[in-house]
């Protein structure tokens, strides 16, 4: 059996290899794929993106209760991440944006699954011990993977007349399945049990669900919580999908010329945001710890709510500021007031990404005559419902305290 300093490393190093794919594809390549080089549009990304997170928030409470019951997180890490894969290099050669669009959801569906039996096994790995540092370890090596991942792939891109998004895809499939193999080999789950009575499960799974969102009203605050974390969310995962699309088509940024170092200007853009992400969760942290959760998340959606303004309105220069700024303000969650909400706390999660990239592709469908403009609008849009958001939340009660 490995030790467990090597299955703590092994674990850490798989949010290394699966934070490659969500760079590269869900953030960098994909839509502006679909858009500037097959003539798709942002709701045709939106729309697949939003069916294979519809897809995992209906499966996943029964996969979660699967992997529970009978011990094959493991297995199911490793049979999801091997589709992402696939989906993944299926996008490397994928001859029509059709099949690319379904490509690219399947891709989505298995990642976002892999990572619900990941994070369930943790537990498993830490033994009781130092959860919080071993979580730590991973988030850390997330960020490493995300630039590592594009500054590797990139080669293969390449620039000038050689250039080409649709050969990120294959590399990126390539490097996720290479840098995940430790975890596969090194992490082990206890214990195995014999499937059986699905159906049950399934109810049961669900039936949880309810269970939860009823015992809620006990405690003050915690619907209007989840509620305005969808909104939150769901303006965070549009900028996810549609960050890079917008560098191009607003600000005039360019992947196909060589800025500093061989990298282009969205290239550099991403790897200086990814660079200030490790300081915002530093920072945050001991924000949390010395004024609470609720005030650091407050003060965390205003400083969204003032950078998503800023991307509205500014100009190319602007966006070198707006950036770093992003992701240096990631969001906080108190994870102590909604650990026995942990499902309702997921499934809003899910649902969010699944309504953000659906309404940001419909705002620019329907501002097609206003040229570059309705890149704008849809920027205002999330922007509208990060505000949304800001005034849930101001409302809830600090239960965290009552709570301790």
């Amino acid at each position: 059996m490995a030790s467990r300093k090597l299955r703590i490393f092994s674990w850490g190093l798989y949010d290394f290899a699966n934070t490659i794919f969500s760079m590269n594809v869900v953030s960098l390549y994909f839509a502006l794929w679909v858009v500037k080089d097959m003539g798709g549009t942002d709701l045709m990304v939106g729309a697949s993106r939003a069916a294979a997170m519809l897809l995992v928030a209906m499966t996943m409470p029964l996969g979660g209760a699967i992997a529970d019951r009978f011990g094959l997180r493991m297995p199911l890490v490793a049979l999801f991440t091997l589709l992402c894969c696939l989906a993944t290099a299926g996008l490397g050669i994928a001859p029509d944006l059709t099949l690319g669009l379904l490509f690219f959801a399947l891709a989505v569906y298995a990642y976002q699954a892999a990572l619900v039996f990941y994070n369930a096994l943790l537990p498993e790995v830490a033994k009781g011990k130092n959860l919080g540092g071993i979580s730590g370890l991973g988030v850390s090596l997330g960020y490493l993977g995300s630039i590592a991942g594009m500054l590797m792939v990139k080669p293969f891109v390449g620039s000038g007349e050689n250039f080409s998004r649709q050969d990120a895809f294959l590399p990126t499939a390539a490097l996720f399945l290479l840098f995940s193999l430790p975890f596969f080999f090194f992490v082990r789950d206890s214990h195995r049990l014999p499937i059986e009575n699905l159906w049950q499960k399934t109810k049961e799974a669900w039936g949880k669900l309810k269970v939860a969102l009823t015992r809620s009203q006990a405690y003050p605050g915690v619907r209007r919580f989840l509620l305005g974390r969808f909104f939150i969310v769901d303006a965070m995962e549009t900028i996810i999908g549609f960050m890079a699309l917008y560098l191009v088509e607003v600000g005039s940024f360019s992947q196909q010329k060589s800025l500093l170092f061989g990298l282009d200007e969205v290239l550099l853009f991403f790897v200086i945001s990814t660079t200030f992400a490790v300081a915002g969760a530093y920072f945050w942290g001991i924000g949390v710890n010395r004024f609470g959760p609720k005030r650091v998340l407050l003060g965390v959606v205003l400083l969204w709510l003032l950078t998503l303004l800023l991307a509205t309105v500014s100009p190319k220069g602007g966006f070198w500021i707006v950036g770093p700024l992003a992701v240096l303000i990631g969001l906080v969650k108190d994870e102590k007031v909604m650990a026995e909400f942990f499902g309702l706390y997921a499934l809003s999660g899910r649902l969010a990404a699944v309504v953000g990239p659906l309404l940001w592709g419909v705002v620019i469908e329907l501002g097609k005559p206003l040229g570059s403009l309705k890149y704008r609008l849809a920027a205002a849009s999330v922007l509208s419902m990060m505000l949304l958001g800001y005034l849930i939340l101001r409302k809830v009660p600090d239960v965290s305290d009552r709570l301790a």
